[in-house]
């Protein structure tokens, strides 16, 4: 332990009314003031984890979607059945085109 005697003539009431005061009315607004919710506090701690790990998640699962490779547009063949055609791309997940589906229908021979 030091031998050396405390300073506390920053607490003497006495010594600086003034000062004494204003650090007394300082301490008091700062007890008074409304202390913040803790629920938004909570809220904001934990919700911007929250967010960024279902942003992380959502890239993850989309990941195989965006990478995966599209087949070209679908061609149709004279010899094939439309109904066939259709059903092949229907089990490929294939959108055809419009001039695929008009050539499929053979509203192009009809010139």
């Amino acid at each position: 332990m030091d031998d050396q005697r405390l300073d506390l003539s920053s607490l003497d009431r006495h010594g600086d009314p003034v000062r004494y005061q204003q650090r007394v009315s300082a301490l008091a607004a700062a007890a008074l003031a409304p202390a913040p919710h803790p629920f938004l506090h909570e809220f904001m701690t934990w919700g911007r984890g929250a967010v960024a790990v279902g942003a992380i998640l959502a890239v993850v699962t989309w990941m195989p979607v965006w990478s995966s490779v599209r087949p070209s547009q679908p061609t149709v063949s004279r010899s094939v059945d439309p109904v066939l055609q259709v059903a092949a791309w229907a089990q490929a997940g294939v959108i055809p085109s419009d001039a695929n589906l008009l050539a499929l229908s053979g509203a192009s021979d009809a010139r």
